[in-house]
């Protein structure tokens, strides 16, 4: 299971933070959804609105934020991190689709109820005599 939150989030604090507790969340990877605006304010050391529906709940610094992402990370592996705004931009279906999370090993972006369909491939079977001078793709 992947979980994401925006980082503008007003729970973005004990989101970042639920791993902390090894019992809770545990077959759930999560990642904050890092986006551009915040990035700069980060550089900048500036305040970050946390805030839901219009209603800023908080406005904590936004390095302050990244730093409690990148403390989180390193003592629980997680959160991991997604430039949503990246990613959305190089989103060939940009048009019709808003990528707003990944799936759990980050390596397919997903629109909102968007699924992953990852298949194996048989090697074995698309080789005809393997080992021997007349092996080719079957």
């Amino acid at each position: 299971m992947m979980a994401t939150m925006r980082c503008d989030h007003p729970d973005i604090e004990m989101f970042i933070d639920a791993k902390r507790d090894s019992a809770r969340l545990r077959m759930f990877n999560l990642s904050v959804l890092v986006t551009d605006d915040f990035i700069h304010a980060v550089k900048e050391d500036a305040a970050w609105q946390l805030r839901f529906d219009g209603t800023v709940y908080r406005t904590p610094r936004a390095r302050d934020l990244w730093d409690r992402i990148m403390r989180a990370t390193y003592a629980y592996a997680e959160p991991g991190v997604v430039f949503i705004d990246r990613i959305n931009a190089r989103n060939n279906l940009n048009y019709c689709e808003t990528i707003s999370a990944t799936n759990p090993c980050g390596e397919q972006p997903l629109p909102p109820y968007g699924a992953c369909d990852l298949g194996s491939i048989n090697l074995a079977r698309l080789i005809d005599a393997p080992f021997t001078e007349k092996r080719s793709p079957g």
